[in-house]
């Protein structure tokens, strides 16, 4: 890799993760969700997504998100307090508790999948098909890489 691709590499990725943040932020005040941040939405997504296959335990969601089950801890009694998480006993082994989403966080989520929805449909519409093939193909690679990576820290 020269010097110009590092810096457009490095301009790309700042530039895109502090836009997706900012996007998500209005989208998500633009559909009335005023009291949680971009953070807390993606634990209610989460919990959601493990909960579909029982997974949904505090570990598990922490695994997820790469993040502590300390922080996540904060996390879910926050969103707890706010009434979108709740959290359950498991029923083969008590010591193990598992945290689901409430009516109110499934109606969050289904707000922030229909952002990312539009949002799929908005860069489809404006990359043909070779290019997008070649792009997921390549933001793939990426994703492995970056779990990869976030192991080895």
């Amino acid at each position: 890799m020269n010097e110009q691709q590092k810096k457009k590499l490095d301009i790309f990725f700042a530039r895109t993760f502090n836009n997706l943040l900012s996007l998500e932020e209005i989208a998500l005040c633009k559909r009335g969700i005023n009291d949680l941040s971009v953070r807390e939405v993606h634990v209610i997504s989460a919990v959601i997504n493990l909960e579909q296959n029982g997974n949904n335990t505090m570990s598990q969601i922490a695994n997820s998100l790469n993040i502590s089950v300390g922080a996540l801890t904060t996390a879910v009694n926050t969103l707890i307090r706010k009434g979108y998480l709740k959290r359950a006993a498991y029923e083969a082994d008590r010591r193990i508790v598992l945290v689901n989403a409430t009516a109110s966080g499934q109606a969050v989520n289904n707000k922030h999948e229909e952002f990312h929805q539009l949002m799929l449909e908005q860069v489809a519409a404006v990359i043909d098909e070779d290019d997008l093939e070649s792009l997921t193909l390549s933001l793939e690679q990426l994703s492995v890489f970056f779990e990869s990576y976030a192991k080895k820290i």
